[in-house]
């Protein structure tokens, strides 16, 4: 196996999109703010495991059994009309994510995450209808937007952090392109998805 082949899926399972959720409320818990002081570590380990279940295995167990009950043909979803099915299920997931989670009394940021991730599942899941968009690229652009509004929100500098963010989600537009996966189009349109609606979200609800 070539190299280039090797890292482009590395990077397209390390940043898989179902991890993205998990990995953004485990940046938020490391931000030197008030809201990494206001949380036990007990309450941070809670929270991730109900993200972790919810967003992540929740959706690949509903994905192994649509596939074992041939609602699907293959997992990973190359085609664009079998997404349709797993994209409703990962979105009522989401939901029951932040429905629990509003149950606590936790900072606003974090509910405003999971709704933003929400809503990120559903706009994918209307456009899948017409389009096959890169949900690995609308998930890390949410991610970066998310890490934009957290700057601004809590008034810390993570310029380094969105650095980042932007830097591997290049390289993983640019492995879905070298995998085929995706045009380029469905990449860009997908990244540039996920951080407008994230930052258009924030917009609304500071008003």
């Amino acid at each position: 196996m070539r190299a280039e082949h090797l890292f482009a899926r590395l990077f397209s399972t390390l940043l898989h999109p179902l991890l993205i959720p998990t990995l953004g409320v485990f940046l938020l818990f490391q931000m030197s703010s008030h809201i990494g002081f206001s949380i036990s570590d007990e309450a941070r380990k809670f929270i991730m495991i109900i993200v972790f279940i919810n967003t992540a295995i929740a959706p690949v167990l509903s994905v192994l059994i649509l596939k074992r009950t041939g609602y699907i043909n293959n997992y990973l979803l190359d085609d664009r009309s079998e997404r349709i099915f797993p994209l409703v299920i990962a979105s009522f997931m989401f939901f029951m994510t932040y429905y629990l989670l509003r149950q606590l009394s936790l900072p606003s940021l974090l509910y405003f995450y999971i709704m933003g991730a929400t809503m990120l599942v559903v706009a994918t899941l209307i456009v899948s209808f017409f389009w096959k968009i890169s949900i690995h690229m609308v998930s890390l652009g949410g991610l970066t937007g998310f890490l934009i509004v957290s700057s601004l929100l809590l008034r810390n500098d993570i310029s380094s952090l969105i650095a980042l963010a932007i830097i591997f989600s290049g390289f993983t537009g640019a492995s879905r392109i070298y995998l085929k996966a995706h045009s380029p189009a469905q990449v860009y349109t997908g990244y540039l998805l996920g951080v407008f609606l994230m930052i258009m979200l924030f917009l609304y609800l500071r008003n």
